[in-house]
């Protein structure tokens, strides 16, 4: 893999994980429900995203536990190689997220000719899961993360 794919890949992962986790904080909301509800409601919404568009998605990777507003929240991370318009992508995401009742921020970044446009969003409901992606000319990054549930970080660190 080539030196400028690996920053552009670190870059996508960086963004999703810091843009996300701000955004679902932003509700300052407590919590919700049962750690089993909120890992459910994450995965069912990763995986009707995955369902948007046909790509080779991974399996559906073990959740990151992480501290939230009165609890813990679980994160889910997944990547696949597109050979499609990532503009639409973006697009065929954004469309659904809204769809599904989530206020969805999207932006471009634009690496000039070489890199391409980074198209990226957020997408929350205050007491739902809530999803971020990261489309390059080559890649997909989909973070999606559970609501707050009531429950200690301690019981899910390794």
């Amino acid at each position: 893999m080539s030196s400028n794919r690996i920053k552009t890949c670190r870059l996508v992962a960086l963004t999703l994980i810091v843009g996300l986790g701000s955004s679902a904080c932003a509700g300052g909301q407590g919590a919700v429900s049962t750690p089993r509800d909120a890992q459910k409601a994450a995965v069912q919404l990763l995986n009707r995203t995955e369902n948007q568009v046909d790509l080779p998605w991974p399996a559906t990777p073990s959740p990151s536990a992480e501290q939230c507003e009165g609890g813990v929240r679980f994160g889910y991370y997944v990547t696949a190689r597109i050979r499609t318009d990532a503009k639409q992508l973006a697009t065929t995401f954004g469309r659904f997220w809204t769809a599904e009742g989530l206020t969805v921020s999207p932006s471009t970044t634009d690496f000039g000719e070489k890199r391409g446009i980074l198209y990226s969003a957020t997408a929350d409901e205050a007491g739902a899961a809530s999803a971020a992606y990261q489309v390059s000319n080559t890649t997909v990054a989909i973070r999606v993360l559970s609501p707050c549930a009531t429950g200690s970080l301690d019981d899910y660190e390794e």
